[in-house]
C-alpha cells in the first residue's frame, strides 16, 4: 500500500488512487469542450464593455477579448524570443508542456501542436503518467486550466448541493462540481473529496444513524 501523491489516501496503486486518476482522465476529456465555450466567449459584449485598443491609444479598437485571444493562442516560447507570456500560460503551453515531457521519457516523437492532438496523446498515457513522481503537478495544472477556461469563457462550474454532512466539520457543505471528477467534495474542507463509492458509503452511514433515533 503507498500514499495517493495528489489527494493523501492510502492506495494499492502506484503513486495515485484509482479515483485520482479517474479525474485526471476525466479533466482531459473535458478539455476540448471548455477550449469550444471559451472560443464562443471571444467577441466582446456591446453593452457596458469598452472595446481594448491595440500598442496605442490611437489604434483602432478591436472586437475581440485579448484575455481569450492570448489563452487560446500559441505560447510565449513559440513565438516570442526572450519574451515573457502575459497572463495566464496560453492551453496549448500548458498542454505541450506535457505532452513533451511524456514523449521524452517514453522514447516518443512529439505529436502536433493542436488541443485535440495533445489532449488524445496524453489521454493515450494517462495510466502511465498517474504512476510517475509528477503527478500531482500534472493533475494541479489541468485542474486550474479548466477553471481559467471556464472563467474565462464565464461558465461557472455546477455545483449540487448534497443531503449529507461533511465527515470531518460536520456541516452541509458537501457538493457535487460538474468535471471536478469528484462524486462529493466539502466547500470548506480541501482534504475531503470522495469517489463515487466513497460517497454511497457516507450516505449508508447517514441514513442508518437516522433510521435509529432512539438509540445510541
Amino acid at each position: 500500500m503507498t500514499e495517493c501523491a495528489t489527494c493523501g489516501r492510502t492506495s494499492d496503486l502506484p503513486r495515485s488512487c484509482r479515483p485520482c486518476r479517474n479525474r485526471v482522465r476525466g479533466l482531459l476529456l473535458g478539455l476540448p469542450e471548455a477550449v469550444a465555450q471559451c472560443w464562443m466567449a471571444r467577441h466582446r459584449l456591446r453593452a457596458g464593455c469598452q472595446s481594448e485598443r491595440v500598442q496605442t491609444s490611437k489604434s483602432a479598437p478591436i472586437p475581440l477579448r485579448m484575455d481569450v485571444l492570448n489563452l487560446l493562442g500559441p505560447s510565449a516560447d513559440r513565438t516570442l524570443s526572450g519574451e515573457d507570456q502575459e497572463g495566464p500560460v496560453p492551453v496549448e503551453g500548458v498542454l505541450s508542456s506535457w505532452s513533451d515531457l511524456v514523449a521524452e521519457q517514453t522514447r516518443q516523437k512529439p505529436v502536433s501542436r493542436t488541443v485535440s492532438g495533445l489532449t488524445q496523446h496524453l489521454l493515450d498515457h494517462v495510466e502511465w503518467a498517474c504512476r510517475q513522481d509528477w503527478v500531482a503537478d500534472f493533475a494541479e495544472e489541468l485542474e486550474g486550466l479548466t477553471k481559467t477556461l471556464r472563467r474565462v469563457s464565464g461558465i461557472e462550474a455546477i455545483r449540487i448541493l448534497l443531503p449529507v454532512l461533511c465527515p470531518t466539520c460536520d456541516l452541509r457543505t458537501m457538493v457535487r462540481e460538474e468535471g471536478s471528477g469528484w462524486a462529493a467534495q466539502c466547500r470548506h474542507c480541501p482534504a475531503v473529496r470522495l469517489s463515487a463509492r466513497e460517497y454511497g458509503q457516507l450516505v449508508a452511514q447517514q441514513a442508518q444513524a437516522v433510521s435509529k433515533p432512539g438509540e445510541d
